[in-house]
């Protein structure tokens, strides 16, 4: 019955995928087969392992039902040599009420490395806030005696230039796959750091014929707690808050309002930029070890979904990859089914088409990016869940308790759930795999090396060839970033050594040149082509749809199909390459011509102690034009010098004068900037603290008690409201006072709480007090800005007039869409053309009354409002002002019902008293991604007081 019911399930799989029976079937068979087949007697049911004296008892006590237990982690082994995750920690690992601190990992991690010749630990990374980020390498004694010798064989696997495919077959014959487990990345998902002690443990010293395959034929690597700084503020704030309490519907809030220094959700959305310490310690561990897999260890629906996607999928992946996922994914469900654990499922969440999270890092680069959702408490206590609303949903449609082919054998709808029952299904998944890829390793190596070839021969024989990058763009330095990321990721980057012809063009010397004729092709090509999220696709996506760095970063890279750019001489570019500025002659005076630097804010920090001054008009000067928006920098005492310090830092190429040009101009004084977080999300703000502080900009971080105490106009010029995932209602209540007081203080106790800020109580958000002392500052004279949804607490709590959400069903989802400048003249415009592009994702449409339109500074698209549409077409006599073309409103990514966004606002200047709100309809700082949308927000900052001097545009 078992062997045709699973004949049954996967006919029906392979319809859905279209894909030939036989390529699942025996994946799947073995794992069905071999989970049946571990040893059991009435002696000794763990032989050849002796069970740790209690652990079958601790994990029986601790697993909520029988079915949610497998028989591979019902006990701990006994070792007489090396310490269990009992004999470290006192308990058995997934004891309710229990978690474990950073240090107490690393801790008996290193205990294991100490103990046993199969476990070694290393440091790959330290945190924003100093901590250690480790890595743990387990195979037999011979695995990691010889473990320089895998990693040589894994990188030269990834170059198929230098590799052969016969010469990949003799790596392969010797070689091992190198699988890669992250856990701990989201530190409201407690249990993975939990797990993985046990886990490791049980691979260093269990003696099961499956466990000594995994050893002899694999290196696993762990990454115990990927985020170190957010594990310790969790744990912190479980024993603070949560410790004891196991009424769902009466739990205070289950996360820490700081996870990392600077983000929390989103440090899973980094893989592109590596802005983050945690991203940069992982790329660095899949750079040295080119790992077949990299694994990530997540905790949200139940009880255990495995990654793959539904699509549509990313077009530059290799469809070898899509079969990976699948039999890979269904190897896991069959193991577990077979042992009655209900609740295991794939397919049904995700897209499969964006490739921006942690284990990207292997989609990207030929290896196997993938991971588990499996259910989690985020406290460690055990609670009664009813699987409903947004947990009983996937992305498919279907209830998580219903029986579908890619789920048969669905969970009941009330589960009582513990992080023991968390820890049994992750390891027992994870052990699954590795048994799959101990069973079919060389298969395994053999798909990662043929990506890479695949890759490297598309570039040989597929348009385009190679990408032309011109160096003279406006904004030498963001060429530099953009560049910077590409090599980043290992992707080669040439320049030309001398001028060149190609159809495409003639280009000098020192255009930056990528030939695709390299195993890292595909990634390229990602990243430098616009998306085209299919518009007719079934299912949503599920996070942003376009990464596109030319739209991103506003810099032209130019797709060669002339084959004869091979033939150009290019020397490489180095991974620490940085643009050079210049200075054209020595004073007294200076000029800047505004050509769009994002490094503009930095630059003005830097000339703090300088009298500068903006041109409101064009202008010619020594024989060249100055666009509005240039600067004018008289003569002043050391001048000379600190210009030169900011050419060689920022990249900007300055030139003297010896008299100010007669051009209508105004002074740009540094203001005062607050950046304001409320306690009920830190999250996206986080994103705004990280470029001030990479760019040395001053700024005071407030908080909602700040907002409430008043006073801000003495304080402040500016307060900096970003983007937020909270609605209006909690923007301005915040998290519910029945918890307060709530304080998030550093304490003996709780050490890792009172950073990166500080309350005695966290609750209550700024209330009504706080919505006074807000129009208080703007009357006074003070400039609130608003970013993305954080722009609802302005437009809709009632600061502003003659504002109101539009309606209709736009669909934005993460993607660069067209803008067109509404009034050329204000200082929000300069260095910008009058059409160009932003980053949006999906927030509420804006109408403005057709009395204050004028306060429109940026739309979206170029058409007009619809109920303007009707004028214009009787009256043409504008069409073609400010140089604007008509053009689709998608740049890269997708757009749904995009004509109920056309002419709507994208950023709105609104006087309020003697102060100003400037709203923005999108995010300028998302996630270190959308460079080319900084300076929309560094002009309001550079201009703040000649736009709080003007009551309406001169």
């Amino acid at each position: 019955m078992r062997a045709r019911g699973l004949l049954d399930a996967y006919t029906l799989f392979s319809m859905h995928c279209k894909k030939p029976l036989v390529f699942v079937l025996p994946a799947l068979l073995f794992a069905a087969v071999s989970a049946s087949q571990q040893p059991r007697s009435p002696q000794n049911p763990y032989a050849p392992d002796t069970a740790e004296p209690g652990s079958v008892e601790a994990i029986a006590q601790f697993t909520t039902a029988p079915k949610y237990l497998s028989p591979w982690v019902e006990y701990v082994p006994e070792s007489d040599s090396v310490p269990s995750p009992t004999d470290y920690l006192g308990h058995i690992a997934g004891a309710a009420g229990e978690l474990s601190r950073t240090s107490q990992i690393y801790g008996y991690f290193r205990e294991l490395d100490r103990a046993s010749d199969r476990v070694q630990v290393s440091v790959i990374g330290e945190t924003e806030e100093g901590r250690e980020i480790l890595l743990v390498a387990i195979a037999d004694e011979q695995g990691l005696q010889n473990l320089d010798r895998y990693k040589a064989a894994t990188a030269a696997l990834a170059d198929p230039r230098r590799t052969t495919p016969g010469e990949a077959e003799e790596i392969i014959a010797t070689a091992r796959p190198i699988y890669y487990f992250n856990a701990g990345l989201h530190s409201t998902e407690t249990g993975s750091p939990e797990m993985v002690m046990e886990m490791a443990y049980r691979l260093a010293v269990s003696e099961q014929p499956m466990i000594r395959d995994i050893r002899e034929k694999l290196v696993v690597l762990i990454n115990p707690v990927s985020e170190p700084d957010g594990r310790d503020k969790m744990v912190d704030w479980f024993y603070r808050y949560l410790k004891g309490r196991t009424d769902i519907d009466e739990l205070p809030p289950r996360s820490a309002p700081y996870w990392g220094q600077y983000v929390f959700h989103d440090n899973n959305r980094d893989t592109h930029q590596k802005a983050l310490a945690i991203t940069q310690a992982v790329h660095r561990m899949f750079y040295e070890y080119h790992p077949t897999v990299v694994h990530d260890l997540h905790e949200s629906i139940p009880l255990l979904q495995t990654w793959n996607g539904t699509g549509p999928f990313n077009v530059n992946i290799d469809p070898i990859l899509i079969d990976e996922w699948f039999a890979m994914s269904f190897a896991e469900i069959t193991t577990m089914t077979t042992f009655g654990m209900p609740g295991v499922w794939t397919w049904g969440f995700g897209e499969g088409w964006g490739h921006h999270y942690l284990d990207s890092v292997a989609v990207n680069h030929n290896s196997i990016g993938r991971g588990y959702e499996t259910f989690g408490n985020a406290t460690a206590e055990t609670l009664d869940r009813v699987l409903r609303d947004s947990e009983e949903e996937d992305i498919a449609g279907n209830p998580v308790t219903t029986q579908q082919w890619y789920r048969p054998l669905p969970p009941d709808r009330n589960v009582r759930w513990s992080l023991r029952n968390n820890t049994n299904y992750m390891q027992t998944g994870c052990l699954a795999i590795l048994e799959y890829s101990a069973k079919n390793a060389a298969d395994m190596l053999r798909g990662f090396y043929r990506k890479g070839y695949n890759s490297w021969q598309a570039g040989l024989n597929e348009e385009p060839y190679a990408f032309v990058i011109p160096a003279d763009q406006g904004d030498a330095r963001r060429v530099a970033q953009m560049i910077a990321v590409l090599t980043g990721h290992r992707i080669e980057v040439g320049r030309a050594s001398g001028d060149f012809e190609i159809e495409e063009g003639e280009f000098p010397e020192g255009t930056f040149v990528i030939k695709l004729d390299q195993p890292y092709r595909n990634y390229a090509v990602d990243l430098l082509t616009p998306q085209e999220f299919p518009s007719d696709t079934e299912f949503t996506p599920y996070d942003d749809v376009s990464w596109a760095l030319t739209a991103h970063y506003g810099v032209e890279a130019i797709p060669v199909s002339d084959e004869s750019v091979r033939e150009v001489g290019t020397v490489p570019v180095p991974r620490d390459y940085r643009a050079p500025g210049s200075v054209d002659g020595s004073g007294p005076g200076f000029l800047l011509a505004d050509t769009g630097q994002e490094a503009l804010l930095a630059a003005r920090v830097r000339l703090a102690d300088f009298g500068i001054e903006i041109a409101e008009r064009a202008f010619e000067a020594g024989g060249e034009e100055y666009p509005a928006g240039s600067w004018i920098l008289p003569a002043q005492d050391g001048l000379a010098d600190a210009v030169n310090s900011v050419a060689s830092e920022l990249a900007l190429e300055f030139a003297s004068i010896r008299r100010v040009p007669d051009v209508q101009r105004h002074a740009a004084p540094l203001p005062r900037i607050a950046v304001w977080h409320t306690w009920e999300d830190t999250q996206a703000v986080g994103w705004i603290r990280l470029t001030l502080d990479e760019q040395d900009i001053p700024y005071d971080y407030i908080r909602d008690e700040d907002i409430r105490a008043g006073d801000l106009r003495e304080q402040y010029d500016i307060v900096l409201y970003g983007h937020t995932y909270s609605d209006l209602k909690e923007q301005i209540h915040g998290i519910d006072e029945r918890w307060g007081p709530m304080p998030y203080t550093r304490t003996e106790e709780y050490p890792s709480h009172g950073v990166p800020d500080a309350s005695e109580d966290i609750t209550g958000g700024i209330g009504w007090e706080g919505m006074a002392s807000l129009e208080r500052f703007l009357r006074d004279g003070g400039m609130l800005i608003t970013l993305g949804n954080g722009s609802a607490l302005a437009l809709e709590g009632g600061l502003v007039r003659g504002v109101s959400p539009a309606g209709g069903d736009v669909n934005t989802p993460g993607s660069e869409l067209q803008v067109s400048v509404a009034r050329p003249r204000h200082p929000i415009a300069y260095g910008y053309p009058a059409l160009t592009s932003a980053f949006r994702s999906n927030y509420t449409v804006y109408d403005v009354r057709r009395a204050d339109r004028d306060r429109v500074v940026l739309q979206w698209g170029t058409e007009p409002l619809k109920d303007e549409r009707a004028d214009e077409a009787k009256d043409d006599e504008n069409e073609g002002d400010n140089g604007k073309e008509n053009g689709e409103l998608l740049i890269s990514g997708g757009v749904e019902n995009g004509d109920d966004l056309q002419g709507h606002p994208a950023i709105i200047d609104v006087p309020v008293g003697e102060g100003r709100v400037i709203a923005y309809n999108f995010n300028p700082l998302h996630r270190d991604l959308n460079h080319s949308d900084y300076r929309f927000l560094w002009n309001a900052v550079l201009n703040w007081r000649y736009i709080l001097d003007q009551s309406q545009e001169p």
